[in-house]
């Protein structure tokens, strides 16, 4: 005959083994299992808030960056083509190209532009330099992009 002292100490072992000290006690998980505290968890979102605040900032400067050089690109397309145009345009004429300025309007990739050309004497009669300024059509007096190229006889 088991002693009721020696039955208890083995329900108390059973108990603990389940997680309870004593089987009418109710079960206190340890410090190990506890999860996360109330202070973890804010610094973890604050953590979090910061990185996602700075990956959205970073992207943000990224499309703005790839907007900026589209718009570049765009422009320096276009004042390329206007000098091949007027190359093209002398390529048999027999007087020296005149000089002044001109403007009209284009569009491109479904943007309205301004392509302004100044043509300018140089120090050779046949040789002429021709700037070309690329604007938004809302704002033409400010140049997005601009190309100097030379025009001679040939």
């Amino acid at each position: 005959v088991r002693s009721r002292d020696h039955a208890s100490m083995e329900v108390g072992t059973l108990a603990r083994c389940v997680g309870r000290a004593f089987p009418n006690e109710r079960a206190t998980p340890h410090l190990n299992d506890r999860g996360f505290t109330l202070i973890e968890l804010l610094i973890a979102v604050a953590v979090f808030a910061v990185v996602a605040l700075t990956v959205y900032t970073r992207s943000g400067d990224a499309l703005r960056q790839l907007g900026g050089l589209e718009e570049r690109t765009l422009t320096t397309w276009l004042a390329e083509n206007e000098l091949t145009t007027l190359r093209l345009k002398r390529l048999n004429a027999d007087s020296p190209m005149p000089t002044g300025k001109a403007s009209r309007q284009v569009t491109m990739a479904g943007r309205e532009w301004v392509v302004a050309v100044k043509v300018s004497d140089t120090t050779h009669p046949w040789l002429r330099r021709a700037d070309v300024e690329v604007a938004h059509a809302d704002s033409p007096d400010t140049a997005v992009s601009s190309l100097t190229g030379f025009i001679g006889r040939y």
